[in-house]
């Protein structure tokens, strides 16, 4: 009983995947990448900051990650800013204003813990 529960949540999981949290789009089975770059505009989030004496700029695009075994190389993102698999999907919950609930946010990192 307990093993259909949880293949039930990564089944919810994998139907947000392609779905609601929209990361088939640029992670399309089945490498999970679709090898271009995309600008995801994260700088609105952050005010202009001089680091040792140069302007921050915008980050602008970053290659599309491949999620095949994901759960094997944290930290995440491009820069390793994300520690978890759950950190990277609330990252993009805020950023892409995903509206997901944390029962969809535990769903979608059991799917990925699967690729």
């Amino acid at each position: 009983p307990k093993k259909f529960a949880a293949d039930s949540l990564e089944m919810r999981g994998q139907e947000l995947f392609f779905g609601k949290a929209q990361c088939g789009v640029c992670h399309p089975a089945p490498y999970y990448t679709d090898n271009t770059m995309h600008d995801l505009k994260v700088d609105r989030f952050y005010k202009p900051q001089t680091i040792n004496g140069l302007m921050a700029t915008k980050q602008g695009p970053i290659k599309t990650f491949p999620l095949r075994g994901i759960k094997e190389s944290p930290p995440y993102f491009h820069d390793g800013r994300l520690l978890t698999l759950e950190d990277t999907v609330e990252f993009f919950n805020l950023v892409l204003e995903l509206k997901l609930s944390a029962q969809e946010k535990r769903a979608l990192v059991a799917f990925m813990r699967q690729l």
